[in-house]
C-alpha cells in the first residue's frame, strides 16, 4: 500500500468519537441530522435496523433532558468502540465538524 492510502490517513476513531461529542455538546440541533439519516436508511430498507434502534433511543433521550444528552456525549467520548457494535453504524455522517476542531491527542 502507498502512503496516500485512506487507512494510513484515517482519523483514530477515539478522536473522531470526541470530536462529534464536542459538535454536539455545541451543536445539540444537529443530533436531527443523525435522525434524518436514520429516517433514510429504514426507508431504504437496512437490514440490521438493531443498531438503529439503539441510536434513536440514545439520542431521544438527549434531546429530553439534560441528563440524557450528558450521558451520550459520555458514551460517544468513552474508549469503548471496540466493545459497543453500535458505533459500528454511526448515524452522524454529515454532520458540519470542522477539520480544524479535532481534539489533541
Amino acid at each position: 500500500m502507498e502512503a496516500s492510502d485512506h487507512h494510513f490517513n484515517r482519523e483514530d476513531r477515539s478522536r473522531k468519537w470526541k470530536r462529534i461529542a464536542a459538535h454536539l455538546r455545541d451543536h445539540p440541533e444537529d443530533l436531527a441530522i443523525a435522525l434524518e439519516n436514520m429516517d433514510r436508511w429504514e426507508t431504504l430498507g437496512r437490514v440490521h435496523p438493531e443498531p438503529i434502534r439503539c441510536w434513536r433511543e440514545r439520542i431521544r433521550t438527549a434531546m429530553a433532558s439534560d441528563a440524557g444528552m450528558n450521558a451520550l456525549i459520555g458514551f460517544l467520548e468513552a474508549p469503548n468502540h471496540d466493545s459497543e457494535p453500535i458505533k459500528s453504524c454511526s448515524p452522524f455522517v454529515g454532520l458540519p465538524l470542522r477539520a480544524d476542531a479535532r481534539p489533541a491527542s
